[in-house]
């Protein structure tokens, strides 16, 4: 079987899989709790070098009197919980949100040993409004985890280190993750799983061992100007994803891809960088009327690859030092290039040429008229 066949396979069946997993683990662990009750895992919270974990169920009054949080949950005076230490001693999350739809905030806390499948650093199930700013949540089970979460922001986060995800978004829209930073994580960066009209931007994710960033049945995101460099298997890969703007991110240095679209359609790729990744600039395999322009994929294997696309759209994108410019695999139909930039490839540079016809004169004018024949100054 084809290789590139074989991949995606295997890609379209890790996403279902995951998707499903969490979804029954979330179903098998969901506790709605009592809006009156505040849990608190240790005796009581305080804010002295660390503190215990802290699940707030819709009893954010409960919580105030705890003094885990101050404010009063409208938009100009949130709910905060700030500055806190906490170890989730390899059990469940350090922070868990359910079931608010008032406004508040989680920012300055280090967050860590938050173990078990589902859990993270900081969860939020079924919350809206919030906003998670400067935290550390390094070194958990993922770092930031979004369920069924819409309207939030995330920003200026760091998730490292931790053995599934650094920030994962799972059925949750129109949230906002912009400035964080997702390295060394053992599977993705950032999961935008089911997840639609959310925005990324601006965030860092580098050497994860997997993705920089993955968009499963995720439609009309906007991801820009984030690095997904150094060290990801891939940095940008979208599998069964329609309609996103993918613009002006950074894709270098990747051990495979640097971006690779499978199964989407109706995506437009414009102003991103994507060199010196050790198989393909940009790849689109089964990928159907999505407009690639304007991109610079430097020094790969191809610099685009196709495979079972159709209808597709490539112009004025900078295609410089790659093995092989453009490759069309088999069944590809209907493929638009116009004025993409191959570069200088192995030939007599169009300088020296005028130099020989200057220097020899008209007895050469033949042989110039066959080097400029044979320049691989190319545009397709």
């Amino acid at each position: 079987m084809n290789r590139r066949k074989v991949k995606i396979i295997i890609l379209i069946a890790l996403g279902i899989f995951i998707a499903f997993s969490i979804l029954n683990n979330d179903n098998l662990n969901f506790n709605t709790g009592n809006s009156d009750e505040i849990n608190l895992d240790n005796e009581y919270i305080e804010t002295s070098a660390v503190s215990g974990r802290i699940h707030i169920d819709n009893n954010w009054t409960a919580a105030k009197g705890a003094l885990i949080c101050t404010g009063n949950g409208i938009y100009s005076d949130p709910y905060v919980i700030e500055d806190f230490v906490i170890d989730g001693e390899f059990s469940e999350s350090c922070i868990l949100i359910e079931n608010s739809d008032v406004y508040f905030k989680i920012e300055n806390c280090t967050v860590y040993n938050s173990a078990v499948t589902i859990e993270a650093g900081i969860r939020l199930i079924n919350v809206s409004n919030s906003q998670l700013i400067n935290n550390n949540c390094s070194s958990n089970r993922r770092g930031i985890f979004l369920y069924s979460s819409d309207n939030n922001t995330i920003s200026g986060n760091t998730a490292n280190s931790n053995p599934d995800y650094g920030i994962l978004l799972l059925l949750s829209n129109y949230n906002t993750v912009s400035g964080n930073t997702a390295n060394y994580n053992e599977f993705y960066g950032m999961f935008i799983n089911n997840s639609n009209n959310n925005t990324i931007s601006g965030n860092t994710a580098n050497d994860n061992y997997e993705y920089g960033i993955y968009l499963f049945n995720a439609n009309n995101n906007t991801i820009s100007g984030n690095f997904f460099d150094f060290n990801n298997n891939f940095g940008i890969i979208l599998s069964n994803s329609d309609n996103n703007a993918i613009s002006g991110n950074t894709a270098n240095n990747n051990e495979d891809d640097g971006i690779y679209l499978t199964i989407s359609d109706y995506n437009t790729l414009s102003g991103n960088t994507a060199n010196n990744n050790d198989d393909n600039g940009i790849s689109l395999a089964e990928g159907y009327n999505n407009t690639i322009s304007e991109n610079t994929a430097n020094y790969n294997t191809n610099g685009i690859y196709l495979f079972n696309s159709d209808s597709n759209i490539f112009s004025l994108n900078t295609l410089i030092g790659n093995d092989v410019c453009i490759y069309e695999d088999i069944l590809c139909d209907f493929n638009v290039f116009e004025n993409n930039d191959c570069g200088e490839e192995d030939g007599i540079p169009f300088e020296l040429i005028i130099l020989i016809s200057v220097i020899s004169g008209g007895a050469v004018i033949g042989v110039v008229i066959l080097l400029l024949i044979i320049r691989k100054r190319k545009r397709i």
